[in-house]
């Protein structure tokens, strides 16, 4: 019996350097993100243990080190930068769909953020 679940990460803000134009290399921004984990939880429910899930908190420390890492001009390869930091730091977890938001992007429009949402299985 499988139980397949979700960890949520939400709303992850972090503050980088990414972008295509010179200003966001320059001055950076905040990003937010949104994390889902896909990964069997029947052990965890069971045990109570930490041990026997995925630890949310190394979680972040990874995307926060994948996100900050090396500076990037599109959302959607910091989005994937993360992405493949969670596939190949936590085995259990089976697939990962990264929401990346830019709330305060350098156009001339009053919108909440702009963003991407990738998802990526474990074998793509």
């Amino acid at each position: 019996m499988s139980e397949t679940g979700s960890i949520l990460i939400e709303k992850l803000d972090i503050y980088a350097y990414h972008g295509f134009f010179s200003e966001e290399e320059r001055l950076g921004q905040r990003f937010t993100l949104d994390l889902l984990l896909e990964t069997d939880l029947r052990s965890s429910a069971i045990s109570d243990s930490l041990a026997d899930t995925v630890n949310y908190g190394k979680v972040v420390g990874v995307v926060t080190e994948a996100f900050t890492a090396k500076r990037f001009n599109l959302l959607e390869a910091a989005a994937r930068a993360v992405a493949m930091a969670v596939l190949d730091g936590f085995p259990p977890v089976s697939r990962v769909e990264v929401t990346l938001r830019k709330p305060a992007p350098p156009i001339h429009a009053t919108l909440a953020s702009v963003g991407i949402k990738l998802s990526y299985q474990r074998g793509d």
